[in-house]
């Protein structure tokens, strides 16, 4: 089970961002553990016991000790994911340590969901699986066997050699996602991701894939990035025969 917990201050803070991510989660059918925390203190003294996967918080000033909580969390738990839910706050440079980290611009139901669904899909995920959620359920595929993913809409579709899935997710968080993956997924129009795996030909305007499907490259920039990607990959197999002919 996920653990979330939530670091506020301010009574109507905690409840109010507690409740709205439970009845995210509701409505999913998923069941997730929380722990609810008023200070840094608080939180400081159950972290060894009882370290969360997903910590929403206001990021306090002055002393810095809600800071040092949340990298002491991260030394326990190296996936937390940290959500600051002060939309004023500038991370400095040093919170690199914190990544993955997001600032939510304000505390609205929408924000807290869309956030809280995120980190949910990618504490799910490993280096060689994406997660993904239709309802009633969340789904998870080797990235290996994902061909490319599309977006439609407000819609991803993932195409997989056995399935086709949607989902409701931008098509630029599931790249962001990607890119700590066991494969290489490039962009090649603003609404595909092509892994890099499946990718037995290219053109100017046109990727082929290893199933004989065509999908169009859309811009020059694309097709410039696709080919360095592709050709590098070429000159780490010296000796091999080429797997990437252009047309």
């Amino acid at each position: 089970m996920i653990n979330f917990a939530f670091c506020y201050e301010r009574d109507e803070d905690l409840d109010f961002v507690k409740r709205e991510i439970l009845k995210c989660f509701h409505q999913r059918d998923v069941e997730i553990a929380v722990k609810c925390y008023h200070n840094a203190h608080e939180l400081i003294r159950c972290i060894d016991c009882n370290c969360p996967d997903i910590l929403f918080y206001d990021m306090e000033d002055g002393d810095g000790l809600m800071r040092n909580a949340v990298l002491r969390a991260k030394r326990a738990n190296k996936k937390l994911i940290s959500i600051i839910t002060k939309g004023d706050y500038t991370p400095p440079a040093e919170d690199v340590l914190l990544e993955p980290m997001y600032v939510l611009p304000d505390k609205s139901r929408k924000c807290l969901w869309q956030h809280a669904a995120l980190a949910y899909e990618t504490i799910l995920d490993d280096p060689d699986s994406f997660s993904y959620y239709v309802r009633p359920e969340y789904f998870h595929i080797p990235v290996n066997e994902i061909r490319y993913f599309a977006s439609e809409g407000r819609r991803t579709h993932v195409v997989s050699a056995d399935r086709r899935d949607s989902f409701y997710q931008k098509l630029d968080v599931v790249e962001t996602r990607l890119r700590q993956k066991s494969c290489q997924f490039l962009r090649i129009h603003k609404s595909y991701l092509v892994n890099a795996g499946c990718i037995s030909g290219y053109s100017r305007d046109y990727v082929l894939l290893t199933t004989g499907e065509q999908l169009r490259i859309s811009k020059y920039e694309y097709y410039r990035s696709l080919n360095e990607h592709l050709q590098a990959r070429k000159r780490t197999k010296a000796g091999r025969r080429p797997q990437y002919p252009e047309w």
